[in-house]
C-alpha cells in the first residue's frame, strides 16, 4: 500500500494544529460528560441546546458575515467571512461552554471538521472552514451563536431585525449565565 507523502510528513512532524485542537477538545468533553452535575444545570444545558439553532436562524441571510474578514491579517483573513471565528479553539470552547455543550448532549465524536480535510491549513478555530463553521448550531458554543459584531448589528438595525435578534441573543446569554451559576454551585 502506498501512503501519500503528505500523510507521511504529517505523521513524522506530528498532528497538524486542527487535529491537536480537536483531540484536546474531545478529551475535555469526555471529562465534562463524566463530571457530576445538578439537575438544574442539566435542564439549562438542554434549554441552551434548543435555543442555539433558533438564535442562529435569526441571523440567517445576513450579508455582513460573508466578507468581514476580507483583507485582514492571518488567521482572520484566511477566508472572506467569519473574522470573529479567527480566534483560538480553546478560547471559544472555555470550561463553561464545554460543560454546557457536554451536558446538553454534544459528544466528543460530534466534534469534527466537515468535510474532513486534514491538509487544509487551520485559520483560527479548528471548526472554521472556507464556508464558515462546520459544526451544527446545537454543537457550537453559545458565544459563537449569539455574537454580533458592529457591522452585523448595523445591518440588522437597517433591516429592522435587530430588536428581534437581540431579544433571542439576550435570551441565550441569560440562560447561559444561569447555567454557569447552576453548574458552579
Amino acid at each position: 500500500m502506498l501512503v501519500p507523502v503528505t500523510a507521511l510528513l504529517r505523521r513524522f512532524r506530528g498532528e497538524p494544529g486542527r487535529a491537536k485542537d480537536v483531540a484536546a477538545l474531545r478529551a475535555r468533553f469526555k471529562d465534562a460528560a463524566r463530571a457530576p452535575a445538578r439537575d438544574e444545570a442539566r435542564a439549562l444545558a438542554q434549554e441552551l441546546r434548543e435555543l442555539r439553532p433558533k438564535v442562529l436562524e435569526a441571523f440567517a441571510g445576513a450579508r455582513a458575515c460573508g466578507g468581514c474578514a476580507r483583507g485582514r491579517p492571518l488567521p482572520h483573513g484566511k477566508w472572506d467571512g467569519g473574522f470573529c471565528c479567527g480566534g483560538a479553539t480553546a478560547g471559544v470552547f472555555d470550561d463553561d461552554e464545554v460543560a454546557a455543550l457536554a451536558l446538553g448532549g454534544t459528544r466528543p465524536r460530534d466534534l469534527h471538521h466537515r468535510p474532513r480535510t486534514p491538509d487544509e491549513p487551520q485559520a483560527g478555530c479548528a471548526f472554521r472552514g472556507p464556508q464558515g463553521c462546520t459544526l451544527p448550531a446545537v454543537d457550537r458554543p453559545n458565544l459563537c451563536v449569539r455574537f454580533a459584531c458592529r457591522e452585523l448589528e448595523t445591518e440588522l438595525r437597517a433591516s429592522g431585525d435587530w430588536e428581534r435578534v437581540r431579544a433571542l441573543t439576550k435570551q441565550l446569554e441569560t440562560a447561559f449565565a444561569r447555567f454557569t451559576r447552576a453548574s458552579r454551585a
